[in-house]
């Protein structure tokens, strides 16, 4: 089983334990901040543009220092969707103003929260940035998974909630015999790993971001026996490599 397999079976697990009342969204960033660790996340597109919108954040904290961003108008969220790079921050430990990078941000976070670490990690997978993941966690700590895999995995989470045009050609505008496949195989899904259908369909989308394929050729596959989620043990693989020193 390949590495890129596992963290969606694991996502699929973490979002299986999760009241089927919360929001797809927010039950998307909850399973990414029990996979890498974090202690809270929030998920915001168009970072700094006018149709910036906050799709989830797990806690106030998380909230908190997405309004901060917001009003200030800096800090590593707006950074991480400027560059397109992952971007980490420790709050509270520098002297002076802090980080001279977003020294208002820094200021701020340190009054509400004292020390804490900020990752932001941009959501792009169709190469664009979208939007952010920003994450928050002990300033002594890492998170869990390697930056590989980290980046993996949000932006898995940012094609099955944008529903990217390859995975709507099949599910919404192909012809009765693709959305018939869909279907059945969101049934397999559900059954495999007892999700609620929206929860399936949303992994099922994560998996063809993750193969490059269309959400036609991923069901077919699941129809196939070809992916059988109930079968996949994140335990057994190695993490993916994207050629670069890990951090």
């Amino acid at each position: 089983m390949d590495a890129k397999a596992a963290i969606l079976a694991e996502l699929a697990r973490a979002m299986a334990g999760q009241p089927a009342s919360r929001p797809l969204a927010d039950r998307l960033c909850n399973g990414v901040v029990r996979i890498m660790g974090a202690r809270g996340a929030a998920l915001t597109l168009s970072y700094t543009t006018q149709d910036r919108v906050t799709l989830c954040a797990t806690d106030v904290r998380a909230r908190r220092l997405e309004d901060l961003q917001e009003v200030l108008g800096e800090g590593p969220g707006a950074t991480a969707f400027s560059s397109g790079q992952r971007v980490r921050a420790e709050i509270g430990t520098g002297a002076g103003a802090g980080d001279a990078r977003w020294p208002q941000f820094d200021q701020a976070a340190r009054a509400a929260f004292g020390a804490l670490a900020v990752e932001a990690i941009p959501i792009h997978p169709a190469r664009v940035v979208l939007g952010v993941l920003t994450c928050h966690h002990d300033v002594d700590g890492r998170l869990a998974l390697a930056e590989a895999s980290v980046q993996f995995l949000v932006d898995a989470v940012g094609g099955a909630l944008l529903t990217s045009a390859r995975a709507e050609d099949a599910a919404e505008t192909g012809p009765w015999r693709s959305r018939s496949l869909v279907h059945q195989a969101t049934g397999m899904v559900v059954a495999q790993l007892h999700l609620q259908p929206v929860d399936a369909l949303a992994i099922l989308r994560a998996h063809a971001f993750a193969r490059d394929a269309t959400l036609f050729e991923v069901a077919d596959a699941v129809l196939r026996r070809e992916i059988d989620f109930s079968a996949m043990d994140p335990t057994t693989a190695t993490e993916p490599s994207d050629g670069t020193d890990e951090s």
